[in-house]
């Protein structure tokens, strides 16, 4: 994802400074749940581009979407932000310290969607299997949705694996499809 050398430079430094300061991994939290709150409510960006709303509104909007109680790390960067006017960017800022952190923790972030809820050993099972193939440490999302009717789909980095229910029965509907145009 291109997004400018504003969210990359301001990712950096704040992977560094977090390091620097031993809270990476509050900070990750955080940067997550910042992302997650921009995802659920659209209108987060459009208070934070707003000139009419003073600074101290946004500081604690911004602190709030990550938590509230958050690391002074978090809390010193969101002022640096705030001072050099970066604030409408904090978004692509925070997706970009969550993939260089995953990239230097050797992190994958997959999704899991199933018809039903899974057991704990199942799993288990799963992440497993998904580590020796890949490698690293496994972030694993999981989304319930029925209309797959049975079975999963697994999304790892850029790879999907469609053992869903539904899945198999369109690639069946599609063959009959394609069998049927070379018959007419």
């Amino acid at each position: 994802m291109n997004t400018g050398l504003i969210p990359v430079r301001y990712a950096k430094a704040l992977l560094d400074f977090a390091h620097e300061t031993k809270s990476v991994d509050k900070v990750y939290g955080e940067a997550k749940l910042i992302t997650l709150m921009f995802m659920k409510m659209g209108e987060l960006r459009l208070v934070l581009e707003n000139p009419v709303i003073d600074q101290a509104e946004k500081r604690q909007l911004i602190l709030n979407a990550a938590g509230g109680k958050t690391s002074k790390t978090f809390e010193n960067f969101t002022d640096l932000l705030l001072k050099n006017n970066r604030e409408a960017h904090i978004q692509n800022i925070m997706l970009k310290f969550v993939d260089l952190y995953r990239v230097q923790k050797n992190i994958r972030y997959g999704k899991l969607t199933t018809a039903t809820a899974v057991d704990e050993s199942t799993e288990e099972r799963l992440m497993a299997l998904i580590t020796d193939k890949v490698g690293g440490t496994l972030e694993l999302e999981k989304v319930i949705e029925p209309a797959i009717l049975g079975g999963f789909i697994l999304e790892v980095d850029d790879v999907r694996w469609d053992a869903s229910i539904s899945g198999q029965l369109t690639r069946i509907k599609n063959e009959f499809i394609e069998r049927n145009r070379r018959i007419v």
